[in-house]
């Protein structure tokens, strides 16, 4: 199974702050190869590499089928340029071919950014990009793992969310995370209690979503990444595996990611969105899953997550559409947006 600790983080800070950069400034054939066979990789990567990029740049617009497409064979080429690297480093140490190759990936970030920008792009084409290029969709024996954790998450909607007021949920949520951080997390019985309770704990917090406007809730959400942090304490300890690990706390994300974006198109749809801070903040929670799902998170969705997922991509313009007039924000450049969050991906490989 192709799971790394690595690969599941990399590009999470990136992506973030280029999405709050986004944020910002929006509310104020598929068989044609390009380069070498990548079976014959010449004695100079750098030439390859070279060659490879004047044949992107001879590039037009794209369909998102066929920009997928190019998209794999970079990282094909890539691949073989940077092994062949590697290798020739290994025998001499002062080789310095990866700089220019450097410079080239660079030059062909840009190069594929302005391919994702030659036509508009929509939500349901980034999540299909970003699919399409997760090297775990195949992976047979990642997802028969996974369907054995599925029944767990689950069955999370038979327990009722914790019923009480604002000041009382506030409370039993960080009386939650104190106990959880004060007795540990010392195996998968304690990681799947604690995703129980929390679980919980949170669908009555999302019901009171639209009354938390100026609250301050930063030391439930700092309290929440150390209960995180605890699992992998767990695994150093030889509690919990780290296949166990990373697969209950992405299956717990993209579970959070969806009930999240739920939540706010429900509460823009029936007006308990009305001020301007209140559309800010809707605004970032309603990006998040088109910015923080990676390859790994995305070939952990069930079919029926990954049908929701689309349902909300599709819904996504007449939200923001909505929010810019809470705002009295120009709403022109709205269908820029997606093809913004794909450019910033390909930033990311």
């Amino acid at each position: 199974m192709k799971m790394a600790k690595s690969n599941f983080i990399s590009g999470k800070v990136l992506y973030g702050i280029a999405a709050v950069s986004v944020a910002v400034w929006l509310f104020t054939s598929c068989d044609e190869k390009v380069g070498k066979p990548l079976g014959q990789t010449p004695n100079n990567p750098a030439e390859q590499y070279q060659a490879y990029l004047s044949d992107v740049r001879e590039l037009g617009t794209l369909s998102l089928e066929e920009l997928a497409a190019h998209l794999k064979q970079w990282q094909n080429v890539k691949d073989s340029v940077f092994t062949h690297i590697r290798q020739d480093t290994l025998e001499n140490p002062h080789y310095s071919m990866g700089e220019t190759c450097e410079k080239l990936h660079d030059s062909l970030r840009v190069e594929f950014s302005r391919l994702a920008l030659s036509q508009p792009r929509t939500y349901r084409e980034l999540l299909s990009l970003k699919e399409q290029l997760s090297p775990y969709m195949d992976d047979n024996e990642l997802h028969q793992v996974t369907a054995e954790f599925r029944p767990f998450f689950k069955s999370l909607d038979n327990y009722p969310a914790y019923s009480g007021n604002k000041r009382q949920l506030l409370y039993a949520y960080r009386s939650l995370l104190a106990k959880t951080l004060r007795d540990g997390i010392h195996g998968t019985d304690d990681l799947k209690e604690f995703i129980k309770k929390e679980d919980a704990v949170f669908r009555s917090f999302l019901s009171h979503l639209h009354n938390f406007d100026g609250a301050d809730v930063g030391d439930i959400t700092r309290e929440t990444e150390e209960c995180c942090s605890e699992v992998f304490l767990a695994i150093e300890r030889d509690e919990i595996t780290a296949q166990e690990a990373m697969l209950y706390l992405t299956m717990r994300t993209n579970r959070r990611l969806l009930l999240n974006i739920q939540t706010c198109m429900e509460d823009i749809q029936h007006n308990k969105v009305g001020t301007a801070a209140q559309a800010h903040a809707y605004i970032w929670m309603l990006l998040q899953p088109y910015v923080s799902l990676n390859g790994f998170s995305m070939a952990l969705l069930s079919s029926e997550e990954r049908a929701r997922l689309e349902q909300f991509a599709v819904r996504t313009p007449a939200i923001f559409e909505t929010l810019c007039r809470i705002l009295q924000s120009d709403s022109d450049r709205l269908a820029e947006l997606p093809g913004m969050l794909m450019e910033i991906y390909i930033h990311t490989l």
